[in-house]
């Protein structure tokens, strides 16, 4: 159950981010929700099995070889998360919320050269591209 909320979170997490891009690129709003996400991802680093069914193997009994096992075409296998990738993108996020946009952007360029394979890194390179963009020019009436 608690998986299938998360999933419906981060559904409406990233329909909600279209939109708001399609409109106009409102940067706190995106931050907002990018910690949301965040906080959500450590919340299941802490409790990885939380929401979960327990499957226990039996010392001994026969596994099937990687060759037998099923294959799901166009499935990418799940990528975890590490809970110093998660304080990393925290802290970058936070750094950007508090309008040290500065050192935001250090701190998501050095996620980007540590993590380089991390699952976060789409949103770390949006956030980076969102941070470094020139200001909108004010509208004139």
């Amino acid at each position: 159950m608690k998986k299938i909320i998360a999933t419906l979170l981060l559904l409406i997490t990233v329909s909600v981010g279209g939109r708001a891009e399609a409109q106009a690129p409102d940067l706190a709003h995106y931050l907002q929700q990018l910690q949301l996400k965040l906080d959500h991802a450590a919340q299941r680093a802490n409790q990885p099995s939380a929401g979960g069914s327990s499957v226990v193997g039996v010392r001994g009994a026969a596994q099937e070889p990687l060759s037998k096992q099923l294959y799901w075409k166009g499935k990418k296998p799940d990528m975890t998360l590490t809970t110093d990738e998660i304080k990393a993108a925290r802290a970058a996020v936070e750094q950007a919320r508090a309008g040290q946009t500065q050192q935001a952007v250090v701190s998501l360029k050095a996620f980007d050269e540590k993590y380089p394979k991390s699952a976060l890194k789409p949103d770390v390179d949006e956030t980076l591209r969102r941070l470094e963009a020139p200001p909108a020019p004010p509208a004139k009436s």
